[in-house]
Formats: structure tokens, sequence, C-alpha cells
């Protein structure tokens, strides 16, 4: 396979805050994204980044930080080696998007139009003469012809992204010098895990249950929280990202006696008392992630994430109860993860006394066919369940 390449370049972005917040979106596993094998340079525009090789999810990280930072977030890519594309948001927003290969296939998403040079003048503080002629996609007819005497590569060739960026005033030679991209075009390729679905009949290799991120545990969403904190409790975001975490809890604590309607505040709260939790020697700090995550849930009942939170694996059998509800309200509105849901809430019927609910739930989950893990075959064991292949 050729090369694969993603970079994010953030226009008038403050580096320290991009820096962090980077390391923050990037926590996620799965995108194979290594912040200290990642490449800096802050340029007179902004800061930018390189991502490491082999990685993916640039698109995701970038998307991440634009619902963060008040700034522009672009992130420009090489697929392959065959052509180059960009995405631009700002505020949230994706506000424009480019691909040099507008005629490739729908499975890898390409954009079919042109890209917005009005936007890119805005965003980056450049004339639209500068960058027009790059925001066209390939024509056969133009192929090795340059977009603009001063580029060093043509129509066909990956490596005008480069152009483009120097262009927009970031110099990708500061962040991948040439004899290295060569280096890089030789050996860069893009590897992708490799995953195996269990089936009933492989039992040595029945995955475990997925977790789904919440409340309690989501990083990246507590950043969110402290970010749409900012106006109430400034330098919030900062203390977030230097993990001071009780001194976040006294801050919030005083912010919601002057903003009790802020849902927010509550919902950061109840993370920061999630991540004190057991550093205090026999202070438990479950009771005061779950009244404000039920604080939460007044202000703001449909939220998904406190819904999952206020659900642990461990509880009584009252909280069960109020359990049962929360699931059955998340079955309601998260349909792409109801056998998860369905399968936590056969669990709670169980453990009430309800093993005839218990039963629908599983046997709902096993005509659905699209899960399969250890929990659900112990408790369909347990139940006497049959339908296990």
């Amino acid at each position: 396979m050729g090369l694969f390449l993603q970079t994010i370049l953030f226009p008038e972005g403050d580096n320290l805050k991009c820096q962090t917040f980077f390391k923050i979106c990037t926590e996620d596993s799965q995108m194979w994204i290594q912040p200290d094998e990642c490449r800096w340079h802050l340029f007179d525009k902004g800061p930018a980044v390189l991502l490491n090789d082999g990685c993916y999810g640039g698109k995701v990280v970038a998307e991440r930080m634009s619902s963060l930072l008040e700034s522009p977030v672009m992130m420009l890519s090489i697929y392959d080696g065959e052509f180059w594309s960009y995405c631009l948001w700002e505020k949230k927003e994706e506000i424009d998007s480019f691909s040099s290969l507008a005629g490739y296939s729908e499975v890898k998403k390409s954009f079919h139009k042109p890209g917005n040079a009005k936007i890119i003048k805005r965003c980056f503080g450049v004339s639209e003469e500068q960058v027009e002629r790059y925001l066209i996609p390939w024509d056969e007819e133009e192929i090795g012809v340059s977009a603009y005497d001063t580029d060093k590569s043509v129509v066909g060739d990956c490596w005008q992204m480069v152009d483009f960026m120097k262009a927009l005033g970031f110099d990708f030679d500061l962040l991948c010098p040439p004899k290295e991209r060569f280096n890089r075009t030789l050996s860069t390729t893009c590897t992708t895990p490799s995953y195996q679905t269990a089936t009933p009949n492989q039992s040595s290799q029945i995955p475990d249950t997925p977790i789904l991120p919440n409340a309690l545990t989501d990083r990246f969403y507590a950043l969110c929280q402290a970010v749409e904190s900012e106006h109430i409790c400034p330098k919030i975001t900062e203390l977030f990202a230097q993990e001071k975490y009780q001194e976040i809890v006294s801050v919030l604590t005083d912010a919601v006696k002057t903003s009790p309607d802020n849902h927010s505040l509550y919902l950061l709260r109840a993370f920061c008392w999630n991540q004190m939790e057991g550093k205090a020697c026999g202070l438990s700090r479950k009771p005061d992630m779950d009244r404000d995550l039920t604080k939460v849930l007044e202000l703001d009942p449909d939220n998904i994430m406190a819904l999952r939170g206020r659900c642990p694996t461990a509880a009584t059998t009252h909280r069960c109860k109020r359990h049962i509800q929360d699931l059955t309200r998340l079955i309601e509105l998260d349909s792409d993860n109801i056998s998860l849901y369905q399968l936590d809430r056969a669990y709670r019927w169980h453990w009430t006394g309800d093993d005839e609910n218990a039963r629908k739930d599983l046997e709902a989950i096993l005509d659905r066919g699209n899960l399969w893990t250890v929990d659900l075959t112990y408790l369909c064991q347990e139940l006497n369940v049959r339908g296990m292949g």
C-alpha cells in the first residue's frame, strides 16, 4: 500500500491550548495516534501538527478540536499516495471540504465538489487568487501542469498538498523535511487492526462486553463541559488540563451557587468526583457523583452520557430499579446501542427477581444477533435461555 499522511492546521490557534486539547482528544486507543510521535510547529499563522505514521482518525480528532476552539481547524490528508484532500471546521461545524480526485468512489468518501476560496481567505488571511487553482478537482487534461508557477508539484501529484499548505502560510518542510518525506513515501503504509467476531461456539474467544463512554469516564466529554463553563469559571480548562480535580470541584461548587441551572457545571463536577474516587482514605465520592448526575437529568432529562453514568455495574436493589428506568430511556434515545442496554437491563431484572423480563431482553438480543459477549453468555446460561447457536 502507498502513502497515508494526516496533518492538522490551527490558524490563529493558541499553541498551548491546541497541544493540550490534542492530547485529550487522541486518548482513544483505537485511533492509534501517539501524541509523543506527532510533530508540532508553531507558524506565524498558528500551530500545526503532523500525525504519526500508521494512525487513522485524524478527521475525528480535528472535528473534536473544533468543538473546543474558537479558531478554525483544518485536517489535510494524503490517501494511498493517490490524492490529497482537506476538511475545514469552525465552531463544531464543517464549513468546507475538498478532494483533488473528485471521481473517487463513494466508499472512500470523495467530496465531488471544489473547495471554497472565499472561506479559505477568511480563515487563513490569504487572497482567493493565491489558492483558488488548488481547489479544482484534477482534470485528466491538466495532469502534469502546475497550478502556479512557483509550485514544486503538479496536478496529479498528491504532494500538491504541500504547495497548498505553503500558500496558506504553513510550510510543510518544517513539519517533515524533504529528505524525511522521501523515506516516508517509501515506507509508510496504513495498517488497520484486525478484528475477529466471536461466535457462540468459540467460547474461548468470546469478547468482553463493550463499555460505552459516559459522563463519569469520558475525558473528552468532560473537557467539552469545561470549555462550556469558561465564561463562568475562567481558567477552568487550564485546571482541567493540569488534572487539578480537587481545585476544580471547589471552583464549581462556588459556581453552582450563582448558576444553579447550568448543567455543564454538574457534569464536570461529577467527572471530577470520579477522578478523585479512592484518593482520599475512606471517603467515597459515589454519592456526590450520583447527586450531580441526578441534577443534570433534572435540567436535561435526555442527556445520554448522564443516563449512562447513573447506571454503574454494582448497586442496591433500590438503585437497580432506577437503573431499569434509565436503561429503558436509553433504549428509546440511543437505538444504536440497544443490545448493550438490554443486556444491562436484563441483569437488573434478574437482580431484582424479575427473571421473566430478563429473559425477554435476552431473547430480543439473541433474535437481533448483533451481540455476543461473556456477560450475555453467562446470563443466558444462568436463566436457561436457549438460542446460543
